[in-house]
């Protein structure tokens, strides 16, 4: 089911280069949606709208609200909140109405009115720069007790082009939010989430990116059922976490974060903060 053709408030977008990397992603995340029992959903990361026309396809979900930065600039680090209503009609003529939020999810706190059930959050997390903790307690406020998180985000741990000297983030983008800039392992990813008011319960390796060359090999020893191989040879990380009590406030850093009183949402004088090392 690709969407590379839809309109968005009338205009005709053409999406065909972002599917050809992440179609196969998109479906896997539907499948994931439907095993999860999600109906109400509220999407981070709306732009480029390719997930959020993946969604009013299928037909099976609601798109409570969107959230994306809509402020065009080279350094977006404080964007002022703002609301814009969206109209999404696929190629099949399915249409969805909707509200955008536009906001730094790491700066800013907010409020999204409506009873979502569920909130993704895919390939999201590894372009924040400074505060991850504040998108997911943003998350953990917009969802009733009993709601679910869906996250996925790039493996930190696996293997990169073992026989060749090459740098472990991609090259250095015009757009600050554009560029990949920590990649997380499985274990600081789960603590991050945990602190946030969350249970964890469904960490996966992921692989629904296409591979070519000698990497294909690569593919084939992630299906491997061992934690080892699946650390090492998937690309992605997958998350489903159910909210658990209201948290406003962290008792600890998680261990992605280095010590420092400045900290925001973090209790002042609470331990933990280990600095986890990047593979």
């Amino acid at each position: 089911m690709k969407q590379t053709n839809f309109t968005v408030n009338g205009e005709l977008l053409d999406r065909s280069r972002y599917g050809t990397y992440h179609d196969r992603r998109m479906e896997v995340t539907l499948e994931t949606l439907r095993g999860m029992g999600a109906k109400r959903v509220i999407e981070l990361g709306g732009h480029p709208w390719v997930m959020t026309a993946h969604l009013v396809e299928s037909g099976e979900f609601e798109v409570c609200a969107t959230v994306s930065a809509e402020e065009v600039s080279y350094w977006p680090d404080d964007i002022p909140l703002a609301q814009k209503s969206y109209t999404l009609t696929t190629a099949s003529g399915r249409e969805a109405s909707f509200v955008n939020y536009s906001a730094n999810l790491e700066r800013r706190r907010f409020d999204i009115p409506g009873q979502p059930d569920t909130v993704i959050a895919c390939e999201i997390l590894e372009h924040l720069v400074r505060a991850p903790h504040v998108m997911l307690l943003n998350i953990n406020s917009w969802l009733p007790v009993g709601g679910k998180l869906l996250l996925t985000t790039p493996n930190g741990a696996q293997f990169k082009n073992p026989l060749r000297v090459k740098a472990p983030f991609p090259g250095y983008r015009c757009h600050l939010y554009e560029r990949h800039q920590y990649l997380y392992t499985m274990d600081g990813l789960v603590d991050l989430i945990s602190l946030c008011g969350f249970k964890v319960t469904t960490a996966n390796w992921w692989d629904v990116y296409s591979r070519g060359g000698m990497a294909k090999l690569y593919g084939l020893l992630g299906k491997i059922p061992l934690r080892w191989f699946r650390e090492r040879f998937t690309k992605s990380l997958c998350i489903i976490a159910e909210k658990t009590e209201t948290v406003n406030e962290l008792s600890r850093l998680p261990r992605v974060c280095l010590p420092s009183p400045d900290w925001e949402f973090v209790k002042r004088g609470a331990p933990g903060g280990a600095g986890e090392p990047m593979e």
